[in-house]
């Protein structure tokens, strides 16, 4: 039976009528496939209005409470994301904010 389901659901026509994302150095998907397609690196080091590196970091791994890196993919305007458009609470927005600051 979900076999015969499966199959029928196969063959029903799809629209993909819109697409978005934002990753780093990209705000659109049109920008991320051009950074694909021309192998361009987004990783970047930190930048100085996320947090600081010379507070968080360490080069040995081992530290307690440091990082061992200065590194990392970062999105532009983050202030723009909508919790409560993902169902996301204030609660745990503010945690996840303070979590990746």
């Amino acid at each position: 039976m979900i076999e015969a389901m499966s199959q029928k659901l196969s063959r029903e026509p799809i629209a993909i009528i819109g697409m978005g994302c934002r990753f780093p150095k990209s705000p659109d998907p049109a920008t991320f496939e051009q950074l694909l397609v021309n192998g361009v690196d987004a990783i970047t080091e930190v930048p100085a209005k996320r947090w600081s590196v010379a507070q968080f970091y360490h080069q040995d791994p081992q530290t307690p409470g440091k990082m061992n890196t200065r590194w990392g993919g970062f999105l532009e305007q983050v202030a723009e994301f909508d919790p409560a458009f993902f169902n996301i609470s204030p609660r745990k927005h503010l945690a996840s904010i303070l979590n990746n600051a």
